[in-house]
C-alpha cells in the first residue's frame, strides 16, 4: 500500500476510473484527506459519497462545492450538508465561510437578516448582480439588508438602483442614495408615483436642477 502522502498527489494530479476510486476507498476510507480528495474525484461513485459527506468538516464542504471537476450530485450535496449544519457554527466561522461561498451557495441564504452576515455577502467576490436582486426581491422585510447594501458599492449598479426604485418597501435613505444612478425615465417614475415620500421627491428635483 502507498503512503497517504503519494496516493493524495496522484489525486491531485490525475483522474482515475471508478473502479480504481472504490479501490483506494477501501484501502483509505480510514484516512480523512484521502476521502475528502476522493470526493473531488470526478468518477468517484454517490453511493460511497453519500457515506463520506456527513463527516466531512463545514471548509471542506465549500471546497467541494466550488470544484468544478467534482461530480455535480456530490457538489449539490456537499451544499444540502453545509446548509443543514449552517445554524449551528458560531458567528465568526459563519462570517469566514461567506466570505469564499459560491454563487450557488449564497442562493441558500437569501432570508439572511443578520447584518454583519450580510456585509460579508456582499463583499464575497463571486457575488453577482443576479443574487442581490433576488435579496432585494424576496418575501421578507429588507430592511437590513438595504443597511448592508447602503455600506457597499453594489447599489450604483444600474439595474440593482432600478430594483431599489420599484421596491414600495425600501428604505428613505437607500432611495435618496440611488437617485444619481437611475436614468431620467426612471427618476421621472420615481417621482410620480404617488407612494414616493416628499423628501426623496425634492431630492430628485435638486439633483436635476445641478444636472441641468
Amino acid at each position: 500500500m502507498e503512503n497517504e502522502l503519494d496516493i493524495l498527489k496522484k489525486l491531485y494530479r490525475s483522474t482515475f476510473q471508478e473502479n480504481e476510486l472504490i479501490e483506494i476507498y477501501f484501502q483509505y476510507r480510514n484516512s480523512y484527506r484521502v476521502t475528502v480528495s476522493l470526493l473531488q474525484q470526478p468518477r468517484f461513485p454517490d453511493k460511497y459519497a453519500l457515506n463520506i459527506i456527513p463527516k466531512v468538516f463545514p471548509i471542506d464542504l465549500l471546497k467541494i462545492s466550488k470544484n468544478k471537476r467534482t461530480n455535480p450530485n456530490i457538489r449539490k450535496r456537499a451544499e444540502l450538508e453545509f446548509v443543514a449544519k449552517y445554524n449551528r457554527y458560531p458567528l465568526g466561522e459563519k462570517i469566514s465561510y461567506m466570505k469564499i461561498a459560491p454563487n450557488s451557495l449564497i442562493y441558500y441564504f437569501i432570508e439572511e437578516s443578520d447584518e454583519r452576515i450580510l456585509l460579508t455577502i456582499l463583499e464575497n467576490p463571486n457575488l453577482t448582480e443576479e443574487i442581490i436582486l433576488k435579496f432585494i426581491n424576496r418575501s421578507s422585510p429588507r430592511f437590513t439588508f438595504y443597511e448592508a447594501l447602503s455600506r457597499s458599492e453594489w447599489y450604483k449598479r444600474p439595474q440593482i438602483a432600478d430594483a431599489i426604485s420599484n421596491d414600495p418597501t425600501a428604505p428613505i435613505k437607500i432611495i435618496l442614495m440611488i437617485i444619481p444612478y437611475l436614468n431620467l425615465r426612471q427618476l421621472e417614475r420615481l417621482f410620480q408615483d404617488p407612494d414616493t415620500h416628499q423628501v426623496v421627491k425634492n431630492n430628485i428635483l435638486e439633483y436635476l436642477k445641478e444636472r441641468s
